[in-house]
């Protein structure tokens, strides 16, 4: 019975020891993963948070070409809602920034496998307080 308590013992050191070197492993595939191709399909959102001093909420639809262009289709707790056009660009690390017109930004933080991505909406400065936060789920390719 002694010889048998034992034998898992190896078994979870083994264990021990792959899972303090996979966040190293990971960091390593996370590094190379990511393109302007890892955002492609469409996505639904919504964010929520303060727009120019105000609460605020919107929800809606983006569409990613793979190549760095979106549009987005979105409704708002104002009542108004409409379409946009934007440019992105995904880095290796997953990292992705989004641009709009009228000199909004996005970062986000996206999945490897580009399924989901949360982020953070900020304005240029001078203009009123804007701090939106949402996630996005792709659902179809």
């Amino acid at each position: 019975m002694v010889a048998m308590a034992l034998r898992p013992i190896p078994s979870l050191a083994v264990l021990m020891l792959c899972a303090l070197g996979a966040p190293g492993a990971w960091a390593g595939e996370l590094a190379a993963r990511c393109s302007n191709a890892t955002l492609k399909g469409t996505y639904l959102f919504h964010h929520s948070g303060i727009l120019e001093g105000q609460p605020y909420a919107e929800s809606g639809r983006v569409v990613y070409d793979g190549k760095g262009g979106l549009v987005v289709a979105y409704q708002d707790s104002t009542g108004s809602g409409g379409t946009e056009k934007a440019t992105y660009r995904v880095s290796a690390d997953c990292i992705g920034k989004v641009s709009y017109d009228n000199g909004q930004t996005e970062t986000s933080f996206i999945s490897p496998d580009g399924s989901r991505l949360t982020y953070t909406m900020t304005v240029p400065s001078g203009q009123k307080p804007t701090a939106l936060s949402g996630v996005e789920v792709r659902v179809a390719p």
